[in-house]
């Protein structure tokens, strides 16, 4: 059969026998093109690959201070959330507040399955994030050798969430293998 006449399914057929028939005898005639979905999982690929290599470079030259850009990442995540997705933090308390930033990132942005809020006390917040998209992303940057993942944007919007309520907190985050996902926690200094 000439490569003219073959059609897709019958292409992949003979790719899936006989690779190299198709290489030897029709690429210069046939060219396998990424769909419009594998075109848009590649440009997640390329920036999550841009962007693991810029965050790794950024805390290998500023170490912990690198936190320092969190609150930006945060603030602007927060005024898309208020201003396109009802968020309100004004006259609210801390469990509300983050009750709501954990809806939206389950259901706006599909980031997790669930995220469970858990108030310890008024000094101790904790936020379980089962099956969240970016824990792969998280495991990269720390075998990159960066201790704390500073870029979760779940981590960041909740921190600028409380530091606007008046509380001053310390963040932390660690991987929750059984949830699939991290435990982010809160503490007040």
């Amino acid at each position: 059969m000439s490569p003219s006449k073959l059609r897709s399914p019958q292409l992949l057929a003979i790719c899936a026998t006989q690779p190299t028939l198709i290489f030897t005898n029709i690429t210069t005639e046939v060219m396998i093109m990424a769909t419009e979905e594998q075109k848009r999982q590649n440009q997640v690929r390329l920036s999550n690959l841009a962007l693991l290599s810029l965050a790794a470079g950024v805390w290998d030259i500023l170490g912990k201070g690198v936190n320092a850009f969190s609150g930006s990442m945060g603030d602007a995540i927060l005024e898309v959330m208020e201003k396109e997705m009802g968020l309100e933090i004004a006259g609210e308390d801390p469990e509300t507040v983050m009750h709501e930033i954990s809806r939206i990132f389950v259901d706006e942005y599909g980031f997790a399955s669930d995220i469970e809020v858990v108030i310890q006390d008024q000094e101790h917040f904790q936020l379980r994030v089962r099956n969240c998209v970016n824990r792969s992303f998280t495991d990269k940057l720390m075998q990159a050798g960066v201790e704390k993942p500073f870029i979760c944007p779940i981590m960041n919007s909740c921190r600028s969430a409380l530091k606007r309520m008046g509380y001053k907190m310390h963040e932390d985050i660690e991987q929750w293998k059984e949830g699939k996902g991290s435990i982010i926690s809160f503490t007040q200094v």
